[in-house]
C-alpha cells in the first residue's frame, strides 16, 4: 500500500486526523512522527509513489539548542530531501505560517522555506493570499501551489451545550456581554493588549465579561495576572482545554477576540464558526482577503493598538447575536470531509503526475451560497 509520512504529526492534532481521513479510507498507510530522528528513521525505505508530507517547520532548526546544531539539522534536513526525492518519494509541504512562531534562528527558517519550495511537488496554502503574505521573506513557485481551505471543525468536537449553560458552568451571568479568547496563550497572540481594550470597553459596555482559556506558561499567565483590568470580570483558566470542554468557553462567549500581532492562518476562526461565534481579527490584507465579504468576521486596525481594538470590540458586540448563523452556515458549507476529499484529490494528483485545478472553487462555491 502507499505509504504517507506527515511530519510533524501529533495523534491528538484534529487538522491532521482531519486531513487525511478520506486517504486513509481510500487504502493509504498514514505515518508520522513530531523529531527530526525520527522522520529520518521512518522514511529510509521510502519509495516511488510514498509521499513525505510536511506541515510546521519548527522541530528542524528551531528546537536546537544552538546555531551549530540547528545548522546541521538544516543540513541533515535538506540532504534527506533530497535524497527522497530522487528514490521518486513524492514531497508536499503545507505553509502553515510565514515563519515558525518565536524564531530564534530567523535566517535558517527562510533557507528551509525556499528548500521545500524549491523540492517539493506540491505547495499547499490554506490562505489563497499566501503567496503574497511570505513574500517579504522568501518566494512561494506559484506553478506548485494548490489552495486547499481549512475547514470548519463541524462534527468532531461535542457542541451541545447552550449558552445559558455555559455561563452557568463558568459562573458568569446570563446577560453580561462577553468576549472570549480560547487558545494557547502565547505572547504573539497579543492578549495584553485584549485586556487593555477589554479596559476601554467596560466603560460604555456594562458587566463586560472576558474569557480566557488555554495553555499558558507561568511567566506568561503572571504577567497577565498584573494586566487584568479593574472593574472587569475576567474568568481565566492558564491549563489546556480539553476537547470536551471546548464548547463551554466558545458557547458563553458572545464574540471571540483573536488580536494576533502576526498570523498568517487560524484554526481558532474556523473553531469559533463551527460553535456558531462570531469573531475579530486583525486586519491583515491575507485575512481580510480570506473572509472580508463574511458577515460573522470583524477586523480591526492592529497597528493601533488597543484603541481600535475597543472601538472594533464595542461594535461587533453590538450585532454579535445577529451572526452567529452565518458563521454556523459557514461552518457548515465546508466540513471536515470535504476538506479530505479535496486533499485526496491533491494527493492522487501529486504521485500521478497529473495537472489538477486548487481547491478552491469548492470553498467558493460554499461560501457563495452559505
Amino acid at each position: 500500500m502507499p505509504r504517507l509520512f506527515a511530519f510533524p504529526s501529533w495523534r491528538d492534532n484534529p487538522y491532521l486526523n482531519m486531513l487525511y481521513l478520506a486517504a486513509r479510507g481510500a487504502g493509504w498507510v498514514v505515518e508520522g512522527g513530531t523529531t527530526l530522528d525520527t522522520l529520518v528513521r521512518s522514511t529510509s525505505d521510502y519509495r516511488d509513489g510514498d509521499v513525505l508530507h510536511v506541515h510546521w517547520t519548527s522541530p528542524v532548526c528551531q528546537r536546537a539548542q544552538s546555531r551549530d546544531e540547528a545548522e546541521e539539522n538544516l543540513a541533515r534536513f535538506t540532504a534527506m530531501l533530497t535524497s527522497l526525492r530522487s528514490r521518486g518519494v513524492h514531497l508536499i509541504w503545507t505553509v502553515h505560517n510565514t515563519l515558525p512562531h518565536e524564531t530564534p534562528y530567523r535566517d535558517l527558517e527562510i533557507r528551509l522555506s525556499e528548500t521545500l519550495g524549491r523540492l517539493a511537488d506540491r505547495v499547499i496554502q490554506l490562505n489563497r493570499q499566501t503567496v503574497d503574505a511570505v513574500a517579504d521573506e522568501y518566494t512561494l513557485p506559484s506553478a506548485k501551489v494548490a489552495t486547499l481551505a481549512h475547514s470548519s471543525y463541524a462534527g468532531v468536537y461535542p457542541s451541545q451545550v447552550t449558552q445559558h449553560e455555559a455561563r452557568d458552568r463558568l459562573g458568569i451571568p446570563r446577560s453580561s456581554p462577553t468576549i472570549g479568547f480560547v487558545g494557547q496563550i502565547r505572547p504573539y497572540k497579543g492578549i495584553e493588549t485584549l485586556l487593555a481594550a477589554a479596559g476601554t470597553v467596560a466603560e460604555e459596555v456594562p458587566d463586560l465579561t472576558v474569557v480566557l482559556a488555554g495553555k499558558a506558561q507561568p511567566d506568561v499567565a503572571a504577567a497577565l495576572e498584573e494586566q487584568i483590568p479593574l472593574g472587569v470580570r475576567v474568568v481565566r483558566r492558564y491549563e489546556f482545554v480539553d476537547d470536551r470542554d471546548l464548547q463551554t468557553w466558545f458557547r458563553a462567549s458572545d464574540l471571540m477576540v483573536f488580536p494576533y500581532q502576526r498570523v498568517l492562518n487560524s484554526g481558532s476562526v474556523l473553531l469559533s464558526a463551527t460553535f456558531a461565534r462570531p469573531c475579530l481579527l486583525p486586519n491583515e490584507p491575507h485575512l481580510v482577503g480570506e473572509f472580508g465579504n463574511q458577515d460573522w468576521v470583524n477586523f480591526f486596525h492592529a497597528r493601533d493598538g488597543a484603541p481600535a481594538l475597543a472601538a472594533s470590540v464595542a461594535k461587533a458586540l453590538g450585532r454579535a447575536r445577529s451572526t452567529r448563523f452565518d458563521a454556523e452556515r459557514f461552518a457548515r458549507s465546508y466540513t471536515p470531509y470535504d476538506m479530505s476529499r479535496d486533499y485526496l484529490t491533491i494527493l492522487r494528483g501529486v504521485v500521478s503526475g497529473a495537472d489538477h485545478a486548487p481547491a478552491d472553487a469548492v470553498r467558493d462555491e460554499a461560501a457563495a451560497g452559505a
